[in-house]
């Protein structure tokens, strides 16, 4: 064999031989047999020497014959240089076989042995670089220092090589390879991995951003490896990315892929993961929003990058929480210029897919209800109030339609929250979808009160002042007070049962009341009712009728439904001047056991108490004159008689005995009376003179209401007694 392959015997020995230096000198033989060769320009003498190294010596179970055979085949090589090529196939596998020997020192020598092919060969190494690239992504994690020396070694040869010879790298392959081994948890193989993404990506000829989706996710996994070395290596390149699609390094940010990009992260802000984690994902979501103007293929987008950045705001962690408040309001600046240019029709942004508002609203509406934690669901409702305020007709349609996004149901039940300010803002954006057509603003209130009825008047007692006074300054006060006394009238709130519909419609009128004669947003209420005026300039009798018309036609729209609620009834016609029918109202109380109630006395309490407001400032004033009023002395006369001594008893009998002796002496016993009914209005200057209000038919609904309530009141007394028995 010796013969035909000219090489002497010795030669042939010493590549097997345990010594080094032997095997060296030995190599160096073939190396210039091989050149010999190679000017004789015989092909099979050249084919049959790298096929006896190959196969009698790397391929032996001798652990020298395959050192000598590593070092012979990376000899043959040398000597081929730039003819390598043609060689290179049958060359470099059984070399790279050996990466995977048992034997430490073949491992070693197979380090050195490539190192040399590749040096050698350049450019046409290229070719082999995948099995290459597999081979020390293995060897990177070898147990011996002086392998692992070895491998990181030609691991920096291979990089300049291929650093030369992008035109003949294929990237994409080389992603691929990437992607399968990215989620490696070995921290020398994490470190082999990062270096390569990063030597490769300050090549400006090599474009690894469009492959950034592949990658990504491990990346971020090693932001939370025990190395703080891997972390540092992970988080700059991840930084060099970033910058890159900031548009800052050497390509923009066009090649990216960033609503794939977007969707990793998106998936990764939600997950597990540490602080630094998290942190980081939601700092590269803020900047892809900061390039949805130059990138509208972005905006589809916002959807989900939203449902990712909103719970950020309710975590343990200072640094998210406050990265997650950033992004927040950044995206919520480019949603609503987003929203702004749709609804322009500018074109980048339309063949872009446009804006997802319903999944935008998708996603606020599921952060936005009773599975949100407070700073998430306080976030939603923020963004929800924005939007509603950008696209009012838009949002509006989408969240009432029940087939569509349909946000009601979370929105009503932010209002049983336990945080005031998360109550104010579902109600702002409530009132905001009630601010449309008639139809919206009914569906809005109709819901709302439907939802006070269905939890037994909890959320009323609770939420029930938040909640109106907000409808009031969002939608009008006389507009909702209106609406919410036709809802309570039609009645069919709790179904089934009588006496429960009954007890709600009182409940809610009384809450209605308080708020009617105490809440600044119904000042204009009440100044229609008492026939004050809020205009100084208004004082021409055409000015007066115009006001005691609309205070005519606001107290005959709550009178059924303040029939509920005979003191309720009562405060109405004191506060509109129907003195005759609150003190028919107030005698009447005593017809019945059952309108005495404990209840009723605590209203009557307090209604005495609002009597010595300044709200009631003008009523006492006419006490001045008794002779003039003799219906509000016996209606506060009887309301005295049914209130038990007690502190209101003492306050009112206090101040019915400040009205003058002389002014009383001359009140005449008939002023005033009527029927029994209260049917006289008695020219009190009020909403109700001019005849536009029809008392007798008024007490009519009052006797048919006030009837229904007595006879629930006593079919619950006679079950209860039943039950007793």
């Amino acid at each position: 064999m010796a013969a035909q392959l000219d090489l002497s015997q010795a030669a042939l020995r010493g590549l097997s031989d345990k010594l080094y230096e032997k095997r060296k000198t030995a190599a160096l033989e073939v190396e210039n047999v091989a050149r010999a060769i190679l000017r004789a320009g015989d092909r099979a003498k050249l084919d049959a020497l790298v096929s006896t190294l190959a196969n009698d010596f790397v391929a032996m179970p001798m652990p020298n014959h395959r050192k000598g055979g590593l070092i012979g085949l990376a000899a043959v090589t040398v000597a081929l240089a730039g003819t390598a090529d043609s060689k290179l196939d049958d060359i470099v596998p059984p070399v790279l076989k050996c990466f995977a020997d048992a034997d430490q020192r073949v491992r070693y020598y197979a380090c050195e042995a490539l190192y040399n092919i590749a040096k050698a060969a350049r450019v046409a190494f290229v070719r082999h670089f995948p099995d290459a690239f597999d081979a020390l992504c293995k060897l990177s994690a070898d147990n011996d220092p002086n392998v692992q020396n070895a491998a990181h070694l030609l691991d920096r040869l291979v990089k300049d090589i291929v650093t030369e010879s992008v035109e003949a790298f294929d990237v994409a392959k080389f992603a691929s390879m990437l992607r399968e081994r990215i989620g490696v948890l070995n921290p020398y193989v994490r470190q082999f991995l990062v270096g390569w993404i990063t030597a490769l990506d300050s090549v400006p000829e090599i474009d690894m951003l469009t492959h950034l989706p592949d990658i990504l996710d491990g990346l971020l996994n090693m932001l939370s490896d025990p190395n703080r070395e891997i972390r540092q290596q992970a988080d700059g390149a991840l930084g060099d990315f970033l910058a890159e699609i900031r548009g800052e390094g050497v390509r923009a940010h066009r090649g990216a892929d960033l609503g794939a990009l977007a969707g990793i992260l998106v998936g990764r802000c939600g997950g597990s993961g540490d602080e630094f984690t998290r942190v980081t994902c939601i700092n590269w979501l803020r900047e892809f929003v900061s390039l949805a103007g130059d990138t509208p293929r972005l905006v589809p987008h916002f959807a989900s990058i939203i449902g990712a950045v909103l719970p950020c705001m309710s975590r343990t962690e200072a640094k998210v929480r406050e990265t997650a408040a950033r992004a927040s309001e950044e995206l919520l600046a480019s949603t609503t210029a987003a929203a702004k240019a749709c609804a322009r029709g500018i074109g980048e942004i339309e063949s872009a897919g446009g804006l997802d508002l319903p999944g935008i609203l998708a996603a606020l509406k599921k952060h936005a209800g009773d599975g949100a934690k407070g700073p998430t669901r306080l976030e939603a409702l923020r963004w929800y109030a924005a939007l509603c305020d950008g696209s009012p007709e838009t949002v509006r349609r989408l969240s009432l339609d029940a087939s569509g996004v349909g946000a009601l149901d979370e929105l009503l039940a932010s209002l049983g929250h336990d945080s005031d300010e998360v109550v104010t803002r579902a109600m702002r954006v409530l009132g905001s979808l009630g601010a449309g057509e008639e139809a919206d603003f009914d569906v809005v209130v109709r819901r709302v009160v439907t939802v006070f009825a269905s939890d037994g008047g909890d959320l009323l007692e609770r939420r029930g002042s938040t909640v109106v006074r907000t409808l009031c300054a969002e939608l009008g006060a006389e507009r909702t007070y209106c609406k919410i006394a036709s809802i309570v009238r039609e009645g069919g709130l709790v179904s089934g049962d009588e006496g429960r519909e009954l007890d709600f419609a009182a409940a809610m009128v009384e809450a209605m009341n308080l708020i009617l004669l105490t809440a600044p947003e119904c000042a204009g209420m009440r100044a229609s009712l008492s026939g004050l005026t809020l205009s100084k300039a208004s004082t021409s009798s055409r000015g007066t009728d115009h006001e005691n018309a609309t205070g005519a036609r606001l107290f005959l729209a709550l009178y059924p439904c303040w029939c509920h609620s005979a003191v309720s009834t009562v405060a109405l016609c004191l506060l509109s001047r129907a003195y005759a029918h609150a003190a028919h109202v107030a005698r009447s109380m005593g017809d019945a056991e059952s309108e005495v109630t404990v209840r009723a006395l605590v209203q009557i309490d307090q209604l005495v108490h609002l009597i010595e407001s300044p709200i009631f400032a003008n009523l006492r004033l006419r006490l001045l004159e008794p002779n003039r009023h003799p219906d509000l002395m016996r209606g506060l006369h009887a309301l005295l008689m049914l209130l038990p001594q007690s502190d209101a008893f003492r306050t009112l009998h206090a101040r019915l005995g400040a009205v003058p002796t002389l002014a009383l002496s001359r009140l005449d016993v008939n002023d005033g009376e009527d029927s029994g009914t209260g049917t006289k209005s008695g020219g009190t200057g009020g909403c109700l003179d001019g005849g536009e209000v029809d008392l007798e038919a008024l007490s009519a609904t009052y006797a048919e209401v006030r009837g229904r309530h007595v006879r629930a009141a006593e079919e619950r007394r006679v079950r209860t007694m039943r039950g007793r028995g």
